[in-house]
């Protein structure tokens, strides 16, 4: 996996906040309520696309304007300098809309397995057991 460049992350965050959250807007509560935008075109992306929709998730390539509530997918490497130095992959969920990190898991590398499948559906299976997902949606 390559580290994050520093040409990603501007255009990431740009994504996240140009979209100003309308006066109507409320948030879901549960992961299931959202679309999850993945722009990977890497391994992992690849896998981890393939997991969530597995689980039932909707899951999109690019961003699609007046449709249902949205995530986008945020995968980065962060190594630490101090020994031991070890490389965590950080991975965050984002509404689109508010900019809001919904569900996020950091874990270290060399912790999840060597293969991009292993790796996907552990960050997916951490993104599943979360407590804070699994609440009911409110009623529209």
């Amino acid at each position: 996996m390559k580290p994050l460049t520093g040409a990603v992350l501007p255009s990431c965050l740009a994504l996240l906040s140009s979209c100003a959250p309308p006066s109507h807007y409320e948030q879901p509560t549960g992961l299931r309520a959202y679309v999850i935008v993945i722009t990977r075109g890497d391994s992992l992306g690849r896998e981890l696309e393939q997991e969530l929709r597995h689980r039932g998730f909707t899951v999109r390539r690019q961003v699609k304007g007046g449709g249902r509530p949205t995530v986008y997918l945020l995968a980065f490497t962060f190594r630490e300098a101090d020994p031991p130095a070890s490389t965590w992959l950080h991975v965050r969920l984002a509404d689109t809309r508010t900019g809001a990190i919904v569900a996020a898991v950091s874990v270290p590398l060399d912790s999840l397995g060597v293969t991009a499948a292993a790796q996907a559906r552990a960050i997916v299976d951490s993104l599943a057991a979360s407590p804070a997902l699994k609440r009911p949606l409110a009623p529209s």
